[in-house]
């Protein structure tokens, strides 16, 4: 059923009579992930949450891992705090099925998908986050199954700000930034860094960053970053202390030209390099001590043409590679091709309409073809219907393909994955300052990656393992009172069926079966400002937890003094079986404004 109502949709509104858009929307926000080209909030098709700068500013939150926890249906799995290491899954999927972006450029690691939360932005040049639920593939092409997450950065000015935190097992923190106008240049440089004696044996890290943004007027961009990182690694992949080493470099560029008629053209080019240097045991520096460098470079162009008042298409390309170098993996490397096309079609002030497709060849894994369609209808002046259907793939990376350690050994002969994804959901407005959301979800997936054994005293091996089908249903609600009180509450239930299975599976079918967050921000007394978050989370495999997290805030003309409480509740947890992950920590912090 779920997936004929996209058709019963699309034959039925243009008959409808137009309906008046809501008026209590909330602040405007213009979404850029959901669509071949930026849409206001008011049009969005998807499913869609959008994190601002001032909800990671005010938040109990210390990494853009941390935000992203508070997302609907998004199951991180942090190996370290901070986001040292953290592995990223939406409505069920692998940690390698998320697409991740900053400034529209693909970000996601060809080594592994564990690299890809190794983000190239700092936490204070975040101007907002928005996070895409559902298949991607049509839009930005591989790795999309689960969602897309696209980091935005704030434009570059003239302010200067800085942060100092100081708490528990001896951490560290510092980061500021500052910018200057000369004419029609916008410059600004932000430097962070941590360091951390950490909570138990070999969880030690200490990490550092430095970005350059530069702004020629409204149409010319250009950002340079490079962050480096050591953490101790017991545990995270085998029975063993382990320690990694990883920098990553990355180069964008960006040049807009806007024409006559309404014609906008965007073009992008990107270099990306990764380094990670993993040590299997400390105890025998000798053993297993592998190096890797991967390297990724492309290039985008896309333009909007305006067709009538009622309708536009987006058409562009993209042409890149990735490529390794590796002691374990060996040297390997492949290119990609790609066209696509979107149509954005607004019949009425209250009906979106978006049909897509997009066609991607690799040298190494052959052609896929990913259409979708979406849209989304104001039946009445509160409550939006939106659904839509979409196919999306990924290819394997390249430790899946030919990654061997005492623990593991891959397969040079695994398939790309594909999946087709369906949803029926609705947006609604109960009442003034409040906002909700609903959303059933399936996905049907193929040929799906997995390391798997048939005991514990066998190796973790690669396969494509058998078909799995996915359902979920998604509820949330948001309240904001001003600038100073907010409520916003998630919870989703997902479950995945793989058949009958005669395997252990390492990643694919160890998931959130239910999962809850709730933020809040509220006026305490003595002209403090509370904000807290709690979570719980069930696992297919049984276990279940509550985090508690909370900060108490005092500002002051100039600077503001926090207190972060993490794990109030002392939780023992691991989010990666095998891997403890903190009790009970605070930290202290002194921000300038």
């Amino acid at each position: 059923m779920m997936w004929l109502f996209l058709f019963v949709f699309l034959a039925v509104t243009p008959s409808i009579a137009a309906q008046q858009l809501p008026k209590e929307l909330p602040e405007e926000r213009v979404v850029v992930t959901a669509n071949g080209y930026p849409v206001p909030f008011e049009n969005v098709s998807r499913a869609v949450t959008v994190f601002t700068s001032d909800d990671i500013r005010t938040l109990p939150v210390r990494s853009i891992a941390d935000i992203l926890a508070l997302a609907a249906s998004a199951d991180m799995r942090p190996r370290a705090p901070f986001g040292v290491q953290t592995d990223i899954r939406l409505r069920g999927s692998a940690f390698s099925q998320v697409l991740i972006l900053v400034d529209g450029i693909r970000v996601n690691d060809a080594q592994t998908g564990h690299h890809n939360s190794d983000f190239p932005v700092q936490m204070q040049d975040v101007e907002r986050i928005e996070v895409l639920l559902g298949p991607g593939s049509s839009i930005y092409g591989a790795d999309a199954f689960g969602g897309i997450i696209n980091i935005i950065t704030c434009r570059p000015g003239k302010s200067a700000k800085a942060t100092l935190s100081g708490g528990l097992d001896a951490f560290m923190e510092a980061a500021g930034s500052a910018g200057f106008l000369a004419g029609k240049v916008e410059q600004s440089i932000s430097v962070s860094g941590n360091r951390s004696s950490g909570f138990e044996y070999d969880r030690d890290f200490r990490s550092v960053s430095v970005s350059a943004r530069t702004r020629i007027g409204d149409h010319s961009a250009f950002s340079v970053s490079y962050s480096n990182k050591e953490f101790g690694a017991n545990g995270f992949y085998g029975p063993s202390p382990s320690k990694e080493w990883t920098n990553q470099t990355m180069v964008s560029y960006e040049r807009k030209f806007e024409g006559r008629s309404g014609v906008k053209t965007l073009l992008q080019g990107y270099y990306r390099t990764h380094g990670d240097r993993f040590l299997y045991d400390v105890r025998s520096p000798g053993l297993y001590e592998n190096r890797h460098r991967t390297h990724a470079a492309g290039i985008l162009a896309k333009t909007q043409y305006k067709l009538s008042d009622t309708g536009s298409i987006t058409l562009g390309g993209e042409a890149g590679g990735d490529w390794i170098l590796s002691s374990n993996l060996g040297d390997h490397s492949f290119t990609r091709t790609s066209l696509f096309a979107e149509f954005q079609w607004t019949p009425t002030k209250t009906i979106a309409v978006y049909p897509g497709w997009r066609f991607d060849y690799y040298s190494h894994f052959g052609a896929a073809a990913s259409p979708s369609l979406s849209g989304s209808w104001w039946i009445l002046p509160r409550i939006r219907l939106r659904s839509c259907i979409g196919r999306a793939f990924r290819i394997p990376a390249f430790t899946e393909l030919y990654y061997r350690d005492p623990n593991n050994e891959a397969n040079p002969t695994l398939e790309p994955e594909t999946a087709w994804s369906a949803e029926i959901g609705s947006d609604f407005i109960p009442a003034k300052n409040w906002m909700g959301s609903f959303a059933l979800f399936s996905r049907k997936e193929r040929n799906v990656i997995d390391w798997i054994r048939s005991s514990s005293a066998e190796k973790w091996r690669t396969s494509n393992i058998r078909e799995l089908d996915i359902t979920g249903i998604e509820i949330g609600i948001e309240r904001s009172l001003g600038s100073q009180a907010r409520f916003e509450t998630h919870y989703s239930r997902i479950s995945v069926d793989a058949g009958s299975i005669d395997y252990i599976s390492k990643y694919v079918l160890n998931y959130a079966r239910d999962a809850w967050s709730s933020s809040v921000r509220l006026p305490a007394l003595l002209s403090m400002n509370y904000k807290q978050t709690l979570a719980f989370k069930k696992r297919a495999d049984g276990q279940s937890y509550w985090l508690l997290d909370s900060r108490i805030e005092r500002s002051f003309p100039g600077f503001s003094v926090s207190l972060d409480f993490t794990n109030l509740l002392d939780t023992h947890y691991q989010e990666i079986v095998g891997v403890n992950m903190p009790g009970r920590w605070f930290a202290l912090n002194l921000r300038t404004r």
